[in-house]
Formats: structure tokens, C-alpha cells, sequence
């Protein structure tokens, strides 16, 4: 059924908007399973249907209440609503005022239901959907450092060098990342053969190496200020989490030793 007026496509937003708002609310707390759009329509029109039922309850049952004790009509009378056919036109300001305080009831029971069950199930508030390389490389960096970074290739090789840029949309496989510096480093077998790893700072050579999502095991990265080059603790890092030996802010040594995994 496709709204045919814009009071119509008004009526329908308003009736599908709590489910919308405590879908939205669901995929803050945990990561959703992939599904069909059927099935997800399907749980939002639910949600919504019950939602609104249970608001138009509560207006309802406490209009009931406030026009037998004080003769107020705090919303529309939906029994004249439907049988008299100029109660709509003699009532406009009132049925659009009871539409808004649906809306807002029922949105706020959808944001009610949602805290409740948060709660009760001990989740988060949110669950971020950014990567981890957007929290790492640019939310948790503090103002005026650079990114030191290790990144070991599934080979076992290892490249250490300052974060130039990043990609870190779509699928972790189609990614890169670009390291450079004076002191880029390459631990590993010498490309001109060879079983032995080597420390070799290819940085006074090459300005910079891009490398592959698809090829990394893991990456380390420290956080160096940008004037001084002394280690500095991330924005999230507890005070707690620190050593002794990191505390006193000793400046990192970016070439690693031979032995490094």
C-alpha cells in the first residue's frame, strides 16, 4: 500500500517511526546479524504496531480519566472520530495535537524498553561501527602526535614507520596503509636473498611503502609527540594501565632490535 496523500504519508511515517527509533537504538548496543530486508521491515512494523497500541492505550485510558473528573479533552474522541464525518474538520487543531502526543509516547516507550532491556542484559551504551583503524589512528590519537606504527605481514616480515594514510572503508581485505619516515624500517629475509632476518631502515631510500589489508597479521602502534618524539599515552588509556618505566615519558626508540616478532 503506497501513501497516496501527504496526510497519508504523514500517518504512515508516524506509525512506523518508534520502530524505526528502537531498531536504531538495537543496532547502537550490539552488531545485527545480516538479514533480508523483509525480515527487518517486518520486526520494525511489529515493533512499531506495538508501540503504538500500547501509547493510544495510555492516552486513551487517561483522557478517559481526566474528562471524568475535570471535563478536559486531552485528546481526540476517536469513537466521534470515526462516526461523525465533520468531527475531523471541527477538530483539526485537536487530532493533530493527539497525533504529535502519540508519537512522542510511543517513541518514548520505544527508548524506555530499549534502556530496560540494556540494562538487564548488561550491554553497552553503544557499539561503535567505525574500524578499529579509524578508533586507533585518528579518535584515540592524542593532538600533536604521530602514529608509529608496526605492522608484521603474514610472511613474518615486520615494517615500522609513521603513519602516512590510511584506508579503512569496506572489507579489511581491500585495505591499505602507507607508512614512510626517515627511519622506515624492514625487518626481514633481504630481498636480495637470503635466510638470516635483517634490520634494514629503507627509509633513506624509499619515502614510503604501501601495503595490503590482505597481507597483515597484526599491527602495534605507538604514539610519539610530533616536536619532541617522547612516547605519549593515547585519550583512552587509563593512568592505571601505565607502567612505571612508560611513565617517565623516555623517548621511544623507533628502529627496532633484530629479535623483534
Amino acid at each position: 500500500m503506497v501513501p497516496q496523500t501527504i496526510g497519508a504519508l504523514a500517518s504512515f511515517l508516524a506509525l512506523v517511526a518508534p520502530g524505526i527509533v528502537f531498531e536504531l537504538l538495537r543496532e547502537r548496543r550490539r552488531a545485527g546479524a545480516r538479514e533480508s530486508a523483509f525480515h527487518e521491515a517486518s520486526r520494525i512494523a511489529v515493533g512499531s504496531l506495538g508501540f503504538t497500541l500500547a501509547s493510544t492505550a495510555i492516552l486513551l485510558t487517561l483522557h478517559a480519566a481526566t474528562t471524568s473528573w475535570f471535563g478536559w479533552r486531552l485528546v481526540v474522541d476517536v469513537p466521534a472520530l470515526l462516526t461523525q464525518p465533520t468531527y475531523a474538520k471541527q477538530h483539526v487543531v485537536l487530532i493533530g495535537y493527539s497525533v504529535v502526543a502519540e508519537l512522542m509516547l510511543a517513541c518514548a516507550l520505544a527508548l524506555s524498553l530499549d534502556t530496560a532491556l540494556a540494562r538487564t542484559r548488561r550491554q553497552p551504551r553503544s557499539m561503535g561501527k567505525q574500524s578499529a583503524w579509524v578508533k586507533v589512528f585518528r579518535e584515540d590519537r592524542p593532538e600533536n602526535a604521530l602514529c608509529w606504527v608496526h605492522v608484521m605481514i603474514e610472511d613474518g616480515t615486520s615494517f615500522f614507520g609513521f603513519l602516512r594514510s590510511y584506508d579503512a572503508a569496506g572489507d579489511p581485505d581491500t585495505r591499505e596503509i602507507v607508512l614512510e619516515g626517515t627511519k622506515l624500517t624492514y625487518v626481514g629475509e633481504p630481498v636480495t636473498g637470503g635466510d638470516e632476518k635483517k634490520v634494514t631502515i629503507i627509509g633513506r631510500d624509499w619515502e614510503r611503502v604501501v601495503i595490503p589489508g590482505s597481507r597483515i597479521k597484526f599491527m602495534r602502534v605507538q604514539y610519539l609527540d610530533a616536536e619532541t618524539g617522547e612516547r605519549v599515552d593515547s585519550k583512552r588509556r587509563q593512568r592505571r594501565e601505565v607502567t612505571a618505566d612508560a611513565a617517565r615519558r623516555t623517548p621511544a626508540t623507533p628502529v627496532p632490535d633484530p629479535g623483534t616478532p
